[in-house]
């Protein structure tokens, strides 16, 4: 875990919390000192400048990321261009710990899943094949990628920035603009699959169903075990 911030007190408490769960908390002044964090499982950015940290952060990783701060609305603005959760600042350690854990389990929990169904489309992760009713769609390597970080965020604004991080990791060079690019190229192979790539101007991209007739379904390694699940 990462905590970034003008001082390390945050980081120094939330050690204390959280060394007898065997996690390593480590503390950069700046978000720059990511990129010597690949494997981070979350990030917490605690303080001034949140905005800017919020962009540099979802450039160099797509963990779980945390804002504490005091003004809501410039928490609004983070949370619309990647941030996955705020806090006010003075929150006590116990508290971000909790907000911290429950990040971490939702992502493990949609990480456990091989297949995905939504509209029309079926997405296989450890296969890499994307079908729309039972015939495979040919999409490249980052195509795919991107479509995943969708799937798995569908209904939800996405900046380019998080699309980036959670589709091509931080060691992909090129701009946000890149996202346009491929999500230009995505669109038409998904004519017909009940679901579409929706431009948010100023923000970013969301995924939308547009076939309700279906439940998404995330099903797990055992093909006989489907679970349903929902949509709100």
């Amino acid at each position: 875990m990462v905590v970034i911030g003008r001082a390390a007190s945050l980081a120094t408490q939330l050690k204390s919390q959280l060394a007898p769960e065997g996690v390593d908390v480590v503390w950069h002044r700046q978000a720059s000192g990511l990129l010597r964090e690949p494997s981070a499982d979350a990030v917490v950015l605690d303080g001034a400048d949140l905005m800017d940290a919020t962009a540099a952060v979802r450039r160099a990783t797509a963990a779980s990321l945390l804002i504490v701060g005091a003004d809501e609305l410039v928490a609004a603005a983070c949370l619309a261009i990647g941030a996955d959760a705020w806090l006010p600042s003075g929150s006590g350690p116990a508290l971000v710990c909790a907000q911290l854990r429950a990040l971490i389990r939702k992502r493990t929990t949609g990480r456990s899943d091989s297949r995905v169904e939504i509209g029309r489309l079926r997405l296989d992760v450890s296969a890499r094949r994307v079908e729309v009713e039972g015939c495979e769609l040919q999409v490249t390597p980052r195509e795919f990628d991107l479509l995943r970080v969708l799937i798995e965020n569908a209904g939800v604004a996405l900046s380019r920035d998080r699309i980036l991080a959670g589709a091509w990791g931080a060691r992909f060079v090129g701009e946000p603009k890149t996202v346009d690019v491929h999500v230009a190229w995505l669109r038409p192979k998904l004519e017909g699959s009940g679901i579409r790539v929706t431009t948010l101007r100023g923000v970013g991209y969301r995924l939308d169903v547009l076939d309700d007739r279906r439940p998404i379904v995330f099903a797990p390694q055992d093909p006989q075990e489907v679970i349903p699940i929902k949509r709100p």
